[in-house]
């Protein structure tokens, strides 16, 4: 008697999504270190877009210049307020591949489990026929005597 050969081919495939989980969800938290850092050079962009706006007010602008400066700032506003939602929806979408990855895990190891499960079957049984055989040939030596 021969273990099931479906077993390791399903645990095999149970482990190449758990890989390919884990893939997605290391990519996601790339994006979402990206997304961090580019609104971090957002925030400084307007950090120092800012500083010069208010030494440009020391200075005698004309108006056009003061509504460019303030124009640029409100872009840079929205930019980052675009990259917080961006980010808010890379956080959801990391947490929905969290439980992918659960589940592939969860998968895999029952995939594993009753492989092993069956493994142990089969040689609990090779066992028990071998005992038996030992058994025999004992009482037949024994009656031979």
């Amino acid at each position: 008697m021969k273990p099931r050969a479906a077993w390791p081919i399903l645990a095999k495939k149970a482990k190449e999504k758990c890989d390919q989980a884990m893939a997605a969800l290391v990519r996601g938290r790339e994006k979402i270190k990206s997304l961090e850092q580019s609104r971090s050079r957002m925030e400084a962009l307007y950090a120092d877009y800012l500083a010069r706006s208010i030494e440009a007010e020391k200075k005698s602008l004309s108006m056009q210049e003061t509504v460019n400066f303030r124009g640029f700032l409100q872009q840079i506003q929205t930019l980052i307020s675009r990259v917080n939602v961006d980010i808010e929806h890379a956080t959801f979408e990391l947490e929905i591949l969290k439980g992918n990855l659960l589940a592939a895990e969860k998968k895999r190891i029952q995939m594993e489990t009753l492989h092993e499960q069956d493994v142990r079957r089969i040689r609990d049984a090779a066992a028990k026929r071998e005992q038996r055989e030992m058994d025999a040939t004992g009482v037949m030596l024994f009656n031979l005597k």
